[in-house]
């Protein structure tokens, strides 16, 4: 091995204009992988990957007041439950910079997080003082224009808030949130349960099933009004459906023409060097000693571009797709995951063995003569017969 190693080592140093375009398509390569694994894993269910990630309410049920201290406990086939919190409507005025005119929920928590419905608090704070508000809204995509009204005011049913944040809620829980105290002195006209059931969820039947087990044995009129969150991904896979076919398009023909473009490289690169095959093999060399040294020659700018290729297409990936799901309010958690990073550091090193290997191995055939002659001058051929 130490004789293949000198080899390989000698060669690379030799050919090192060959060696660094090989680096290069190879980083840029993996970076198109992983950005193109990135683009077709973010594109496979976005909604309940960002649904997941919150810990959405499966089921949002509002009761009567006079139920709520019969909604605490254990129920069956519930995976984790979050409320009771108080609800309310109030009437946004004319004058709100913040809210068009019209009802609004108006919800009571302690704080954004919870079993249930982990709200993406990304601006400000949470209210913890009377007469603060925080109001449901998506996060702009990053570099997109903020189309917020100005203003930190907001009127509802004729209180005036200050607003100190912006939380965002993929369920739909509330439009606004405010302190429980600031809650009751508004009256709550409702409680609100939000419920992640553990059983099968796929459809709105499934969960309207789970959600009638758990108001079993309340009284008649006790439940208010229910959401299956169903409901909120198909409106969510209207806007989406566009977008995300071209996502996977894209992903599936940068995995393409990656492949492609370092298979044509690496395999011209052996080809080329058939003389060099013909010298070791006259040095003494084994046909294997000869595979081993180009494997190894083309490994070591492989290695080199696919760490390198891996750190560019993770960071690329990033705003690229943060920008599309997050201007929809899908906080996705777009990142490269542990086999994104396998993929691009041992899956791309693994297609540049195999283009080189198939050259190499055509190559152990040939005689130290033959290998000479084919890289020394172009075969002759096709011409006509001189009489």
């Amino acid at each position: 091995m130490s004789a293949v190693w000198r080899a390989a080592r000698a060669a690379v140093r030799r050919r090192r204009a060959q060696t660094f375009v090989i680096g290069l398509v190879v980083l840029l390569s993996t970076a198109t992988v992983v950005v193109a694994l990135a683009l077709l894993q973010a594109s496979s269910a976005p909604f309940d990957h960002a649904f997941a990630r919150q810990q959405g309410a499966h089921a949002v049920a509002v009761y009567d007041p006079s139920v709520a201290g019969q909604l605490a406990g254990a129920r069956t086939g519930v995976a984790a439950v979050a409320g009771p919190f108080g609800q309310v409507d109030l009437e946004a005025t004319s004058d709100a910079r913040l809210l068009p005119p019209g009802p609004v929920t108006v919800v009571g928590r302690a704080d954004p997080g919870g079993p249930v419905d982990r709200l993406n608090l990304w601006e400000g704070r949470w209210p913890s003082a009377a007469g603060e508000i925080v109001l449901n809204q998506p996060p702009p995509g990053p570099g997109g224009r903020d189309l917020r009204p100005s203003g930190n005011q907001v009127t509802l049913g004729g209180t005036t808030f200050t607003l100190v944040g912006r939380a965002y809620s993929l369920s739909r829980t509330g439009d606004a949130w405010v302190t429980p105290d600031q809650l009751a002195a508004l009256r709550p006209t409702g409680v609100q349960m939000l419920y992640r059931f553990s059983g099968d969820v796929s459809t709105k039947a499934a969960v309207e099933a789970d959600l009638a087990a758990v108001t079993a044995g309340l009284p008649p009129g006790a439940l208010l009004a229910a959401q299956p969150y169903t409901v909120v991904k198909d409106e969510v896979a209207a806007d989406v459906g566009v977008y995300v076919p071209f996502l996977a398009t894209f992903g599936v023909l940068g995995l393409v023409v990656a492949v492609v473009i370092v298979g044509n490289v690496v395999s011209g690169a052996v080809v080329s060097g058939f003389r060099h095959i013909g010298i070791l093999k006259a040095l003494g060399f084994t046909p294997g000693q000869v595979v081993a040294v180009y494997l190894v020659m083309v490994s070591v700018p492989a290695v080199i571009g696919s760490v390198l290729g891996s750190a560019a297409g993770a960071l690329s990936a990033q705003p690229l797709l943060s920008s599309g799901f997050e201007g929809l309010g899908l906080d996705v958690g777009i990142g490269v995951g542990p086999w994104i990073w396998a993929a691009g550091l041992a899956g791309v090193p693994l297609i540049v063995l195999l283009a080189a290997a198939v050259p190499a191995a055509r190559a152990r055939r040939l005689s130290a003569a033959a290998a000479i002659s084919a890289g020394s001058a172009p075969r002759i051929g096709g011409g006509g017969v001189l009489v």
